[in-house]
């Protein structure tokens, strides 16, 4: 009987602190201090009630950190199978492989709440099985501005043959977009100045 209530007692102790004591060190310490006086038959419940605690305490990974939240808008500019680019001047003025593409385009707003455009422009041979990959964007510029850039993180290091993979698969979404908004744009939605452009243009055709 005595070991039931002191179970009963410390899963109590458990719930009750709820999320407001969470990250509070006393309560940690209470809880653990409280177990380690218990039985071994009554520990084994309680160290697993503490844990489903502990874990329910830690935030999920958020891209917000970044202070930019990008939109996927591929699809809205996509016709015929092909991505619309909003920046096909800049595109003229890289050197390119033989496939050369926009696969992917995102959206967001920047810190002075101006919509901005990114499109991820991927070029190789034939012969490449990893190409490489350039950011075109207006982020941080003048209106009707855009500027490429060469990105390494994203392009096969291998220039010649492409036989080596990129540090980043610019195919895969997920991985490409937490690169954009964490290590390529800065927090107030402007390209990081350790990326220099390799081409720079006015955003329409004309």
């Amino acid at each position: 009987m005595k070991k039931y209530i002191k179970f009963v007692t410390i899963v109590s102790l458990v719930f009750v602190s709820g999320s407001a004591f969470a990250k509070t060190g006393p309560v940690n310490y209470a809880l653990e201090n409280a177990i380690s006086n218990t039985d071994a038959q009554v520990a084994p419940s309680a160290n697993a009630a503490l844990q489903q605690y502990q874990a329910a305490d830690v935030p999920a990974p958020s891209m917000a950190r970044a202070g930019v939240q990008l939109q996927d808008i591929t699809d809205k500019c996509t016709q015929d199978g092909d991505v619309v680019s909003a920046f096909p001047r800049v595109y003229t003025m890289l050197q390119k492989e033989e496939n050369s593409r926009v696969i992917k385009v995102f959206g967001f707003t920047d810190s002075k709440g101006i919509e901005r455009r990114v499109e991820i422009f991927f070029t190789g041979g034939d012969w490449m099985q990893y190409g490489l990959t350039f950011v075109a964007t207006n982020a941080g510029l003048e209106k009707n501005q855009v500027k490429a850039y060469f990105v390494n993180d994203l392009s096969t290091p291998d220039h010649e043959d492409g036989a080596v993979a990129p540090k980043v698969d610019p195919f895969n979404a997920a991985k490409l977009a937490e690169f954009l908004a964490t290590e390529f744009l800065g927090a107030d939605g402007s390209v990081k100045a350790a990326y220099g452009s390799a081409a720079a243009a006015t955003a329409s055709a004309d």
